[in-house]
């Protein structure tokens, strides 16, 4: 058989391996964990049937028990943030969260090799590497690599290898300490800019990223208060495109798109991974196109014209997301504080994140209240948004095009 046709005869094979991967990748992830449990235990036993139970119970029960307490994690994370915009409080509580993970592991080891308690020197010390290793694949997921939920899972998948093995491993202690470390670090990172989000130079530019989906008054509310407050000269806005996240998603068949009418609706697929949160931010969005056509008007209305500039970067965006759009416009302003505006909800505090990894910003964080959403705009509501934007939607239920003032003509088909 040639190598052509041993690759086609190859394929499907392949190809349903990487989509059970797909699938499972967080059960995968969870269930290394587990192994490093079995392999633990059986170590100190003797008995080959209980060898074959706990190769086999510990990697499935983690599986069904790990991604579900990852999920809580986040969901108590994204309730401290909803509730107070800053980084600190949740940071704290992942922190609390590896406590009994830590604790349990180390009770488990020690019960199998028959030895003493570590002390409580060594259990903290465990705990901040865990904390320094889950903060750091969160940023991972932050910068386009990954998902938050998958890396999380993974990181404490390897924490409690590193439970599990760093006793008589001098290097692997060393690991420990250095994630410390960093969970530390990014902990005063986190500090140092919830206190920049109350001390402030009242000057330079602003930055203002998010979906748009569509823009509404209380984003042009912001915009002007972020102007005037801060006393800056200029806020540049950008919208996403495609998150990385979706376009990762659509490509392994994850997720499916459908697009009409100028909207794209996501939706998982039979091969989406039901442990991950595809859509952090909503399963519709207008095509980028529109929503910055929107975005422009908007502003316009709001007589914001030459104060607030909406960029379109497309390409940069989707090679180095918002981190790319962020260091582009820096580099037009060395030597300018800049402001950055978000809000509480999972999508601001995502773009929180992106700034706090990308230098000396200012945040500008504004508590959701839900009053006024893009959320309820789509599912109907009105008076929420600008007159041009207002006359679009309206134009949209009709079913009839649309011309904005740019000359972009809107195609309602």
């Amino acid at each position: 058989m040639d190598k052509a046709a041993l690759k086609g005869a190859l394929l499907p094979h392949d190809r349903r391996a990487m989509r059970f991967i797909s699938k499972y990748r967080t059960k995968i992830y969870a269930g290394l964990g587990g192994l490093a449990l079995s392999l633990l235990v059986v170590g100190a036993l003797n008995l080959p049937f209980m060898v074959a139970l706990l190769l086999v119970f510990a990697p499935v029960g983690l599986a069904f028990v790990l991604p579900r307490y990852v999920r809580l994690i986040c969901a108590v994370e994204d309730d401290f943030n909803q509730r107070t915009a800053l980084v600190t409080p949740a940071r704290l509580v992942r922190f609390l969260f590896h406590v009994p993970i830590v604790f349990s592991v180390l009770a488990i080891a020690h019960a199998a090799r028959g030895d003493a308690w570590a002390g409580w020197s060594v259990a903290f010390a465990l705990t901040a590497g865990a904390a320094g290793l889950h903060a750091v694949a969160v940023t991972f997921a932050y910068r386009g690599y990954g998902d938050r939920i998958s890396n999380s899972i993974l990181a404490i998948s390897a924490i409690i290898w590193l439970v599990v093995t760093a006793e008589g491993h001098w290097s692997l202690w060393v690991l420990t300490v250095f994630l410390g470390v960093l969970f530390g670090l990014d902990t005063a990172r986190g500090l140092l800019s919830d206190l920049r989000s109350r001390l402030f130079p009242r000057r330079g530019i602003g930055v203002f990223f998010g979906s748009f989906n569509p823009v509404h008054k209380m984003h042009l509310a912001l915009l002007s208060n972020l102007l005037a407050d801060r006393q800056l000269n200029k806020i540049y806005v950008h919208a996403t495109t495609i998150p990385k996240l979706h376009r990762v998603a659509l490509a392994r068949g994850e997720i499916a798109v459908c697009e009409r009418a100028g909207v794209r609706e996501y939706r998982a697929s039979h091969f989406a991974d039901t442990g991950k949160n595809y859509f952090p931010t909503g399963n519709w969005f207008y095509d980028y196109e529109l929503r910055l056509e929107l975005l422009k008007a908007a502003i316009s209305d709001a007589g914001l014209n030459g104060r607030v500039e909406v960029l379109n970067l497309p390409d940069l965006y989707e090679k180095s997301g918002f981190a790319g759009v962020l260091r582009r416009i820096k580099s037009l302003h060395k030597g300018q504080p800049v402001h950055g505006l978000h809000g509480s909800d999972p999508g601001g505090m995502w773009v929180r994140n992106i700034f706090d990894s990308s230098g000396w910003i200012y945040p500008c964080p504004i508590v959701r209240t839900g009053v006024v959403s893009a959320t309820a705009i789509r599912a109907g509501a009105i008076g929420l948004t600008s007159v041009t934007v207002e006359r679009f939607l309206a134009a949209k239920r009709r079913g009839e095009d649309f011309v904005f003032p740019s000359g972009y003509v809107f195609r309602n088909r």
